[in-house]
């Protein structure tokens, strides 16, 4: 009996040691092979994108982070608005698209849930400069999750992400609109459902200097989890002016519902407007 209980520990020791070595191994690997463990950059530059009018509209989407499924679905959305609204629109997830003489040609730059680190030092530049010499920026959900180390982007954006909460992932919330009159709020209903990530900052922009805060998510009707949500006062979009430039930022866009969605995907387009100057 003795001896075929210690076979017994033996054998369910060398299985959860097996196990766990596994694990490891598969954990090093997956670890290793994370594209946000090494960024890929772009330094050849892509075909010039031709004439783009007074209404262009870059969208840039790219990620050496987490990808979002949304992504996809919102390309086509904001090509699809383009076309409705007479905006030229181009998409890339080409970093090098990022100098003077392409990104001149455009009023507007969305980063559409970009992750990680995504241009090079000359790169970002070229993009400060479109920026503060009157350039619209666009930052649609994971734009927050980008370029942790470059100063000036989160100088821009006014904040970056902290977290969010798993379980529930993607919980039902109440909206409420803080400026009724601003182009990207302007006609929606003054609260709304809408389901998504919600997103917590590490810092609330509401604290930051000449950050105008559009829209807020009440806190009272998800539940915020293990991450405490922002402490009650939880801003999911707002507005920065920089230089000349104009800033838009609005954390919805997780899910592709988002781009299908009568309130969200106003308030997007809302925000392509303001920032572009149309």
């Amino acid at each position: 009996m003795v001896r075929k209980l210690l076979r017994f520990v033996l054998f369910t020791a060398l299985a959860l040691a097996l196990l766990m070595g596994g694990f490891v191994l598969f954990a090093m690997y997956s670890i290793r092979k994370l594209p946000w463990q090494h960024p890929v950059f772009d330094t050849t530059r892509p075909a010039d994108p031709g004439p783009v009018g007074d209404k262009g509209v870059l969208v840039f989407s790219k990620t050496n982070g987490f990808r979002h499924e949304s992504i996809e679905p919102g390309v086509v959305a904001l090509k699809t608005l383009g076309a409705q609204r007479g905006w030229t629109v181009v998409g890339t997830e080409n970093g090098a698209f990022f100098n003077d003489d392409y990104l001149q040609k455009f009023k507007v730059v969305v980063w559409l849930s970009t992750t990680g680190d995504v241009l090079t030092p000359d790169q970002q530049a070229a993009f400060e400069r479109f920026i503060e010499r009157g350039g619209g920026y666009v930052g649609i959900h994971a734009a927050c999750d980008t370029e942790y180390d470059w100063l000036w982007y989160d100088q821009l954006l006014g904040t970056h992400f902290r977290d969010h909460s798993l379980f529930p992932h993607t919980p039902e919330a109440t909206l409420t609109i803080e400026d009724k009159t601003h182009p990207s709020t302007t006609g929606l209903p003054a609260t709304w459902r809408h389901a998504d990530e919600w997103y917590n900052f590490r810092k609330n922009p509401r604290t930051v200097p000449n950050i105008h805060v559009l829209l807020n998510v009440d806190e009272k009707t998800y539940d915020v989890g293990e991450t405490k949500g922002m402490g009650g006062d939880h801003p999911i979009s707002w507005t920065h002016n920089v230089g000349q430039g104009r800033m838009f930022y609005t954390a919805l866009g997780h899910t592709a519902e988002t781009f299908t969605e009568k309130n969200a995907l106003q308030h997007i387009e809302g925000g392509i407007v303001w920032a572009g100057g149309f």
